[in-house]
């Protein structure tokens, strides 16, 4: 009986330990690198650094880097789904305007678990 406990007691300790280090480890993950690429056309049009605050005008399409976020301001797009998606800030995130044929992704070796 007491093997048994000792057992569970040293399996609870390694899932701790477990996830302890992935929290930590997603945690303390920087956000370096990152870069932001507009295709219109399926062609790249622009590349920007997320921590840099600017605007483009993509195919009647208002993309805003801010605060290390992208979003799409306006659009000329009927349903303007592009512009109610919200901020993405993450790698591998992505925005797409449909209608206007732009795509918008965050590309990069950072990780942001905060989404």
């Amino acid at each position: 009986m007491k093997k048994i406990r000792n057992d569970i007691i040293l399996i609870a300790s390694l899932i701790l330990i477990i996830g302890v280090s992935f929290i930590l480890y997603f945690t303390l993950q920087k956000k370096e690198n990152l870069s932001v690429y507009i295709y219109c056309d399926k062609e790249l049009v622009e590349v920007a650094d997320l921590k840099q605050n600017q605007e483009f005008e993509v195919n009647n399409v208002l993309i805003v880097i801010e605060n290390e976020t992208v979003y799409v301001k306006s659009s000329t797009c009927k349903d303007k789904v592009c512009v109610h998606q919200g901020k993405i800030k993450s790698a591998g995130q992505t925005i797409t305007c449909l209608p206007q044929r732009v795509f918008i992704q965050i590309e990069g070796s950072g990780v942001d678990v905060g989404v």
